[in-house]
């Protein structure tokens, strides 16, 4: 295959990834989806301390309309709770419960000892690879995205 091919390939191959990667995590979590756990999990690692829907949907690199497509059910089910900004009337601010802290510390074991089987076929170091190759991937889309917003 010519470098071409070889880069339709990967854009294909990440994309049944992220399939493969969802029907796993449904398979493994229970009450939650794998999309509606890797949010949660994705604000707990938000620095700032008020976080709404918007600053959410740029952390995790989608829309608003997606973020709170997601949220809802999961305010409904009590992991999260959906306010008002006190500082900016339009804004909706989202706090993860105690629920949530508990579903982590409950799922976490046996979450970490399926992805463990799954990478059993893989060296520490074709990780560490497979991890920096990713992280280039990422950056390239978000200069990418940058030089697209630029040109417009």
């Amino acid at each position: 295959m010519n470098r071409t091919e070889n880069e339709e390939y990967i854009i294909g191959c990440v994309s049944l990834l992220s399939n493969k990667i969802t029907q796993f995590g449904d398979s493994l979590l229970p009450d939650i989806t794998f999309r509606q756990w890797f949010l949660l999990m994705m604000i707990s690692k938000m620095e700032q301390q008020e976080k709404n829907i918007n600053s959410i949907a740029e952390f995790v690199g989608t829309t608003r309309q997606n973020v709170k497509k997601l949220l809802t059910p999961l305010e409904n089910k009590g992991y999260v709770l959906i306010k008002k900004s006190s500082s900016d009337a339009r804004a909706l601010n989202v706090e993860l419960t105690e629920k949530t802290y508990q579903y982590f510390s409950e799922n976490d074991e046996p979450t970490a000892c399926e992805t463990n089987k799954l990478f059993i076929a893989f060296s520490t170091e074709e990780i560490n690879n497979l991890i920096c190759a990713l992280n280039k991937l990422l950056c390239a889309f978000e200069a990418y995205g940058k030089d697209s917003k630029n040109n417009e």
